[in-house]
């Protein structure tokens, strides 16, 4: 377990400060999702000029996943229990939008690039850094350029997907789940313990995303079953949007100005590669079963778990909907990704590619 020095912690609490400002800012401008860009924004400019020199402790990044998992699960509701019916063929086309996406994305980097067909694996993957990044540093694959390419990815979705969405959704009606009432402070409580303990079992039981996953059917659960009733506060959602804007732009600590600009083409082509695939899945998907394209879109999105998820509240979409779409989507990377690796190196030459 890595241990934090107070200089280290001291500096994590300048980037959230610096979040919380581009926060304010984004807001004040009206641009949409502005306590998360404002915040990935501000931190990524000062990370990139070398004032932010550290990344965000895990024990903090657990916290918020669990918040995350708690408002998924508050969002349950029985229309949305209503709409679970539809949910299997939506599901199954984001898996099917994953396979193109992936296999044109390697094609891409590995063909029209050059690079090493690790290298190229990684940088595609979707929603899953953090174990993409794990399993790459056990590879020859060019680590540099596989966190360099990812962390672009996000951080041009997250500055880009909300005025998209916005512009997607006209003046659509907003989910009842989202501008539901805040819950009592004891209700508040009985769901913050009860996903705590979800959350951190599901997590030593290593269940893929267990630390949302497991908060948001305990949440769900007690919502349904009316032992609790309304969504967590505002005075816990909005630092959220704020510490995981913060928590993106800190990736940039520790990138060379020149790696980014040699690689922000390559990761911004990979990008459009990616959107596209995702934008022909979320309409497909809309189309089929009747689910705003705004919506699916979101849900289809090839970022992080949790930005997207977290943008889908603060967007007043459907965060059940999105939310179970990016745990699905991240369940079957972290199940398939060992097995399609291993068909990968299989194939792998014996001298590494550095090209």
């Amino acid at each position: 377990m890595a241990v934090f020095t107070r200089q280290q912690l001291e500096q994590v609490a300048a980037a959230l400060a610096i979040g919380a400002g581009g926060g304010g800012v984004f807001w004040w401008l009206g641009l949409p999702a502005p306590w998360l860009a404002g915040a990935m924004v501000a931190v990524a400019a000062a990370a990139l000029a070398g004032t932010i020199r550290t990344v965000m402790p895990k024990a903090l990044t657990r916290v918020v996943f669990i918040l995350l998992g708690l408002q998924i699960g508050g969002a349950v509701s029985p229309e949305t229990i209503e709409t679970l019916s539809r949910w299997p063929l939506s599901v199954a086309l984001l898996a099917v939008t994953l396979v193109a996406l992936v296999t044109a994305g390697v094609a891409f980097y590995q063909r029209t690039l050059g690079w090493d067909r690790a290298t190229s694996f990684f940088a595609v993957m979707p929603g899953a850094l953090s174990l993409a990044l794990a399993m790459a540093a056990d590879t020859r694959a060019d680590l540099a350029r596989v966190s360099v390419v990812q962390v672009i990815r996000l951080f041009a979705l997250v500055a880009v997907l909300p005025s998209l969405i916005t512009a997607f959704s006209g003046g659509e009606a907003v989910q009842a789940a989202v501008r539901a009432e805040a819950g009592s402070l004891q209700d508040v409580l009985i769901v913050l313990a009860a996903g705590a303990v979800a959350g951190f079992a599901f997590d030593r039981l290593k269940v893929p995303a267990g630390l949302m996953l497991g908060p948001a059917l305990a949440s769900g659960t007690l919502h349904l079953t009316g032992v609790v009733h309304g969504v967590l506060p505002d005075w816990l959602l909005l630092p959220g949007f704020v510490f995981l804007g913060t928590m993106i732009g800190m990736r940039f600590a520790g990138v060379r100005p020149s790696d980014l600009a040699t690689m922000s083409g390559a990761a911004l082509t990979g990008l459009a590669i990616a959107l596209a695939i995702s934008l022909a899945g979320a309409g497909l998907a809309s189309w089929l079963i009747g689910i705003p394209f705004s919506h699916t879109l979101l849900a289809f999105a090839p970022g992080g778990l949790e930005a997207m998820t977290i943008m889908a509240f603060a967007l007043n979409l459907d965060p059940a909907y999105v939310g179970g779409h990016q745990i699905a989507r991240y369940v079957m990377i972290a199940l398939a990704m060992p097995l399609f690796w291993s068909l990968v190196r299989g194939r792998e030459p014996g001298a590494r590619d550095d090209t």
